[in-house]
């Protein structure tokens, strides 16, 4: 059996033995290197991650947001750029890609248009649009449930018309 004084002293021992390996085991401060790669600096007051301090890093943050929302500013002009004018060239070489008479319907948007190509165009008669159909016309058509003013419906439906012998409806030849 153990006596009081030998129990005692294995117990101060075993106690000095943990606080040796707890105090072995936490991290000291100052620069070390992690298993990562990476450098850290901990410290009284201080932290740096790869010699870089938490100002720098908010700065850099800063400066990918304001990145950030100017390519968003930029993505919302394109857009704008894309719905608000279309291009008319496209749409009617799409148009001649999808149904053919490639030269007949650029010689009649031409006509109808006055020479302006403008999906927008309007005349007293009702008609409108790129290739100036009158509103009874669309409707016949299968691009009516599009706009009258998108280039891309209009050249379609006239490249549509054409194909199916309804190409002499216009006064344009």
């Amino acid at each position: 059996m153990i006596g009081r004084r030998q129990a005692s002293l294995l117990l101060c021992v075993f106690v000095a033995v943990a606080a040796v390996a707890t105090v072995a085991a936490a991290p000291t401060s100052g620069s070390q290197r992690g298993d990562d790669g990476h450098h850290r600096t901990i410290g009284f007051g201080q932290t740096a991650f790869d010699f870089v301090g938490p100002e720098r890093w908010a700065a850099r943050y800063r400066a990918k947001q304001r990145e950030v929302v100017t390519l968003r500013r930029q993505l919302r002009k394109q857009r704008r750029l894309l719905v608000a004018r279309p291009d008319v060239g496209e749409a009617i070489n799409l148009a001649a890609m999808v149904y053919g008479n490639q030269e007949t319907l650029w010689r009649k948007a031409r006509c109808e248009t006055g020479g302006t190509f403008d999906p927008r165009a309007h005349n007293p008669s009702g008609a409108s649009g790129l290739f100036q159909f009158l509103p009874s016309t669309w409707r016949s058509t299968p691009y009516a449930p599009f706009s009258v003013w998108s280039p891309y419906a209009n050249a379609l439906a006239a490249g549509w018309m054409h194909k199916v012998g309804r190409g002499g409806e216009w006064s344009c030849r």
